[in-house]
Order: C-alpha cells, then structure tokens, then sequence
C-alpha cells in the first residue's frame, strides 16, 4: 500500500486531487515570503520534525532499524554546505560534510538517526534520495510530499502520525520507483 503523508490537508483538495490553498509553504525558502503567511522557522521545524517521527513511527511498528539509500542525488559541494549553514539552511541541523554527505552512495545502509537527518536534509532540498528496505520504500515529491510504501500500518500509527499535525492518506496509488546498484544499473 502507498501512504501519502503530508501537512496539506486533503480536505483543501479539489476532485483531481490538487490542493488549492497557495498560501501553503512547501519549502525551506519560503520562510518569511508574506505570500506564505510569514510562516517563521519554529513553524517550519516543528512540521519538518513530524515527518521525521511519522518515519521513527512507522518503522517501529514495522520493526524495521535501517534503510538503504538508493537513487542518491548529491549536487551540492563541500562549499555549497559551507553557505547552507551561513544562509541558515542547516540551521540547528549538524552536518559533517566530508563524513556524512560526501560518502554517501547507493547501497549504503543508515541507522535511525541517520535516517531521521537524511530526511531534514531531504525536505531542506540540500539532498535526495529514496529510502529502501525489502518491503519497505519511502520517497519524495516536490512541495513537500512524502510516501511510504509497506504493508497496511496499524491505525494506532496512523492516529499517532496525524496527532503531530500531518495527513495520512492510503492508497495514493502506485508510484515507480526504480532500484539501482552502486554503478546506477537498474536491478
């Protein structure tokens, strides 16, 4: 099953799915921008946070403690990750480049707090990739979104997910995702 899980409530959504508010941040760089309700850093850490416990939730009930990154997409430098923390990208967010990003391939398997930091760095666009287990994917979209894919999650998760301010919506239909090796050769 495919779970979309966002901060955008479905309820604001027309019948094709498309969300109508416009007033809604879906990124880091919207902090402060009046178009999207100054919305302040707090607010922003405090959504970015929940994606992250949704992620610790459903992995402890899938009793699952790491992932494999695939489809990695580092474009950033050493000195891209220099400005991130002077222009407060990285902000309360410690990030050892040499050590944590630039070492980064696909195939290589992330603990919990790993996971949890690659996420932060996912959704602060500095990063990308997918997360993998057997029969556990997470992914990313633009704006914001987020999706997991795994057997049915207990409703008691899901109540715990929403709790944190999100939405959880099952059966967002079947995304592709496309498993690679570490040369990129599809497996």
């Amino acid at each position: 099953m495919t779970y979309r899980i966002t901060k955008f409530d479905p309820k604001k959504r027309n019948e094709e799915g498309h969300f109508l508010d416009n007033s809604e941040w879906t990124a880091i760089s919207d902090i402060g921008k009046s178009e999207y309700r100054n919305v302040d850093y707090e607010e922003y850490e405090q959504t970015e946070t929940a994606y992250a416990e949704s992620i610790k939730l459903i992995l402890d009930e899938k009793n699952i403690s790491s992932l494999k990154i695939d489809s990695l997409e580092l474009h950033d430098s050493f000195d891209d990750f220099e400005n991130y923390k002077k222009d407060g990208r990285l902000k309360n967010i410690d990030v050892d480049f040499n050590n944590e990003i630039d070492i980064l391939e696909n195939g290589t398997i992330l603990n919990l707090t790993q996971i949890q930091k690659m996420i932060r760095l996912i959704l602060r666009e500095t990063i990308w990739m997918n997360l993998l287990e057997s029969e556990f994917k997470i992914t990313f979209g633009y704006d914001y979104y987020m999706y997991v894919e795994c057997s049915e999650l207990k409703n008691s998760t899901i109540n715990r997910i929403e709790k944190t301010g999100l939405f959880v919506e099952p059966n967002m239909g079947q995304r592709t995702i496309i498993v690679t090796d570490e040369n990129g050769n599809e497996i």
